[in-house]
């Protein structure tokens, strides 16, 4: 499966470089609300233990209040309740047709 944190133009680079051709690609923004954001923060909180000190895992359970807190203050503001952030995409590329 295709792992989409590869940057959008080394996808398509390496798709020419494999003798494809890229047909079209699109983009999607991606939408958070404010409990998207949560699940996120919730999955640093659980590794809160793995930290090497209490302290240093207090004070980054500090932070992540913060964030949680943040992302409730900024999710409120829109109109919909969600921001924009990032982007995933789709790439469509085929086999070039042979001229035999």
């Amino acid at each position: 499966r295709c792992y989409r944190e590869y940057p959008l133009d080394w996808i398509e680079r390496h798709l020419r470089k494999s003798g494809l051709n890229v047909v079209q690609s699109r983009t999607y923004p991606i939408r958070y609300d404010h409990s998207t954001m949560v699940r996120q923060i919730n999955v640093g909180r659980s590794k809160l233990k793995l930290f090497p000190t209490k302290g240093m895992a207090a004070e980054m359970g500090k932070v992540l209040d913060d964030l949680e807190k943040e992302s409730l203050e900024v999710t409120r503001k829109q109109a919909d309740g969600r921001i924009t952030l990032g982007y995933d995409y789709v790439v469509v590329a085929e086999r070039p047709v042979d001229s035999d």
